[in-house]
């Protein structure tokens, strides 16, 4: 399960991007792949490496700058400072299969990893190859269920453009240390994270003993697990902002409004980790979350609570009320699919056809929520008698 600080990072990635410079010319994803100009770029990155990639361009800004998206799938803000070179690309713009990823993971991560693949995912690791596979049979599975489930309630997702990449760390410490340079201090402590940039999910092994052991069978594998369930439902939680982010309900580095993110996450963080096959546990009761959330409703929430949820991103990102407010999106979650399929499909439709850095003000994230959903106080009624029937 999330913490606070994780997501305080994610929009943070946002609005630097969005504040970097006076950005005039946004490409929508949706829009046929053609219309997004592809080029072979050189330029230095945040880290002060050169990066040489042929990707295609999301953004262009009046001062030149520019939003990148290499054939990795990685996003990449640069600075008109720090561009050193564009010119047309060998070939056609062509993302990288799984295997390919995959492989370019591994030798940036370099000795002592190793990297594993499936049609969608392509998994980099240092753990133990039980592991990895576990992992993998892990995150098809959520992403097979996780698609089913909306096509049921009639939100029609696509195949993910790029190879979904994972990167597990055998030990806490080199998930640590990664983890700070590649996100900041704010994850080190986290079992694991989504990066909206990379597009990838970085984890640890969530087998390790206190004396650096590794579970080495499946069945050793969910016996150790099944004692550790709240680290792996930050597992799935973070798999499935990745899946979520890359087969059309959300798009990187547009305005997906925190609590509809991370209601949706939390919504499937439920795990499901002796299934072979399915996903049993997709949109049942999240127990932790309803168990905090009743106790918000009974002694902290205001009466004008979904309208400051949906207002901006203050509430889940501040570390004195993002455990409430993760719980409340949960359940208007549960509540909205529950209730109001039909209206919430079309308010993802709506958020998830948006362009990369357009951000609306919060008068306007409010009217798009009410031009849907209607009027707060009604279905603040509607809700609260709701949440208080769920046992």
């Amino acid at each position: 399960m999330a913490s606070p600080s994780e997501f305080q990072l994610d929009r943070r990635q946002w609005l630097a991007v969005a504040a970097s410079s006076l950005l005039v010319r946004p490409l929508n994803l949706a829009a046929e792949e053609s219309a997004l100009a592809t080029g072979q770029f050189t330029f230095e990155d945040r880290q002060k490496k050169i990066r040489e990639i042929t990707a295609r361009v999301l953004v262009e800004a009046q001062d030149g700058g520019l939003l990148l998206q290499g054939t990795d799938g990685r996003i990449w803000q640069v600075p008109p400072d720090k561009l050193q070179q564009k010119g047309a690309a060998a070939k056609p713009f062509a993302p990288l299969t799984a295997e390919e990823a995959g492989k370019q993971v591994t030798h940036e991560f370099g000795p002592g990893f190793v990297s594993y693949s499936t049609e969608r995912y392509a998994l980099c690791t240092n753990a133990s190859e039980p592991y990895a596979h576990w992992c993998l049979g892990l995150f098809e599975r959520l992403a097979t269920a996780f698609r089913a489930y909306w096509a049921k309630q009639g939100f029609k997702t696509v195949d993910p453009t790029f190879p979904l990449v994972a990167v597990v760390f055998q030990k806490q410490t080199q998930f640590a240390e990664f983890a700070t340079v590649d996100a900041g201090a704010d994850v080190a402590d986290v079992p694991g994270y989504f990066s909206i940039p990379t597009n990838r999910i970085v984890l640890r092994d969530l087998t390790q003993t206190g004396n650096g052991q590794s579970a080495r069978t499946a069945g050793e594998i969910e016996q150790r697990l099944e004692s550790a369930l709240y680290n792996v439902a930050t597992m799935v939680h973070e798999a499935t902002h990745q899946i979520a982010f890359n087969c059309g309900l959300h798009t990187r580095m547009a305005d997906n409004p925190l609590w509809m993110t991370e209601g949706m996450a939390t919504y499937f963080e439920t795990p499901d980790i002796r299934s072979k096959t399915g996903w049993k546990t997709a949109g049942q009761i999240n127990r932790a979350r309803l168990k905090r959330f009743k106790e918000f409703l009974t002694a902290r929430r205001e009466t004008d609570s979904i309208e400051t949820l949906i207002r901006n991103d203050a509430r889940l990102t501040s570390p004195d009320t993002a455990e409430d407010a993760y719980a409340e999106s949960w359940a208007l979650t549960y509540f909205l699919v529950r209730k109001q399929v039909a209206n919430y499909v079309k308010y993802l439709t709506h958020i998830s056809a948006k362009a990369p850095l357009d951000f609306p003000t919060p008068d306007q994230r409010v009217a798009e929520f009410q031009d849907v959903f209607g009027n707060f106080k009604k279905l603040d009624t509607e809700f609260v008698k709701y949440l208080k029937t769920l046992r």
